[in-house]
């Protein structure tokens, strides 16, 4: 089993998720957050300690504190960066007929373009997390000696890339919902 650096109530803080969101549909994304843009920020042994942390923390013997305190800077990068992987998935589901949309008799499902831009945003927000999760880890790199380099040293810099965008197809007019106007007119 791989570990989760996030918890389903960990999310609370950065959206409204319904009771009955199981976390087993967030946990692709998860895994594909820690694994595409939290080791790269922490570094290969840094994040791989970390990880073997949680997963040995228990109500006996809980997390150290400098393990704790890495973590309470890690887990908003995760829930962001999870969300922002999530929200354009979050009306799909996979059945044994292919790929599904949500759509019920008390709901109708948000157009992609919404999607997208939700996305943008926990993507812009995960990216603020990262800038300031650097910063700390500079700040801090001698309480995790062996696993991160010293701020002297030619460690991780600032996250160098931009929020990324999520690109959504756009129809002709007439292909539009609710678009009375014919095409050309």
């Amino acid at each position: 089993m791989q570990t989760l650096l996030v918890t389903k109530a960990d999310f609370a803080t950065y959206a409204d998720l319904p009771e009955s969101l199981d976390l087993d549909r967030l946990k692709p994304h998860i895994l594909a957050v820690q694994l595409t843009r939290l080791r790269p920020l922490l570094t290969e042994p840094l994040s791989t300690e970390l990880l073997r942390q949680v997963a040995v923390a228990t109500v006996l013997a809980p997390l150290p504190a400098v393990w704790a305190g890495l973590l309470e800077q890690v887990v908003p990068v995760v829930c962001c960066a999870a969300l922002a992987r999530y929200m354009p998935f979050a009306q799909n589901t996979f059945t044994s007929h292919g790929l599904r949309i949500k759509d019920g008799q008390y709901s109708q499902p948000v157009e992609g373009r919404d999607l997208a831009r939700m996305a943008s945003i926990y993507d812009g927000d995960a990216l603020t997390h990262e800038v300031a999760l650097t910063a700390w880890l500079t700040a801090h790199a001698a309480r995790f000696a062996g696993f991160y380099p010293p701020a002297t040293c030619c460690g991780a810099g600032q996250p160098t890339r931009t929020p990324s965008v999520v690109v959504q197809p756009i129809g002709r007019p007439q292909e539009r919902p609710g678009n009375s106007i014919p095409y050309g007119r």
